[in-house]
């Protein structure tokens, strides 16, 4: 805290060690909400999966407590953490058959407090699943496709609870695209409808007629119902 303090990272006098007080108390109860999940010693689990066409996906998943993964972030809890342990679970699920879960633990949104998600194995083939995904990546690298993260994850979200998916995607769009790499892209404030463009061949998604909804749903929909099957 002292260190903080001198550095000039805190506000000056009492308001500053109220604050660092605070920060502590945060990530004190984070880490004692991760250390519920983190019982027994961690584990480390290759991955070799075939997935077709002379493809293979190998790697290491860790680390694993006993059937879990457990995500913890200082940031408010979100999609991008979501994102991040839902991967590696599918990744293990497919490559060694079994009830696997993913905790992700961060702040609560609106106030104080940690927040979880449970997350389980992919519902039907998880090999299926990592292969669409990594058919996302391969889209994602021959050009900028219209994924962003919140704003995605927010159509999709509402697909899910059967509510209006356009009014939700714009509640995240109108921060999420003041990012500089969204402007450099999409240019300066673009409006959602550039992302809302016709579905392409290969993109077909049930239900979906623009590109965003069609993306959204094959990137999210499998963890939203892995994640309501627990």
């Amino acid at each position: 805290g002292q260190a903080e303090w001198r550095r000039g990272s805190l506000p000056p006098g009492r308001l500053g060690w109220r604050k660092a007080g605070e920060l502590r108390d945060q990530a004190t109860e984070l880490a004692r909400c991760a250390l519920s999940y983190r019982t027994g010693m961690p584990e480390a689990h290759d991955i070799d999966v075939d997935l077709g066409g002379g493809r293979r996906l190998t790697g290491t998943v860790s680390p694993v407590f006993g059937s879990r993964l457990v995500e913890v972030t200082y940031s408010k809890l979100d999609a991008q953490h979501l994102l991040k342990a839902w991967i590696p679970l599918v990744a293990l699920a497919a490559a060694r058959p079994g009830s696997w879960s993913a905790v992700c633990i961060g702040r609560q949104r609106r106030r104080r407090g940690a927040a979880e998600r449970v997350i389980g194995s992919p519902v039907g083939d998880p090999v299926a699943v990592l292969r669409d995904l990594v058919a996302i990546y391969d889209a994602g690298r021959r050009e900028p496709i219209p994924l962003p993260v919140k704003t995605s994850y927010a159509w999709a979200a509402a697909r899910h609870a059967r509510q209006d998916p356009r009014g939700e995607a714009w509640g995240k769009w109108r921060y999420e695209r003041d990012d500089r790499a969204v402007e450099r892209i999409w240019g300066r404030e673009p409006e959602l409808d550039r992302l809302l463009t016709p579905v392409r061949p290969g993109e077909e998604t049930e239900g979906e007629t623009t590109r965003l909804g069609a993306f959204a749903m094959r990137l999210w929909s499998p963890l939203l119902a892995a994640e309501d099957a627990i």
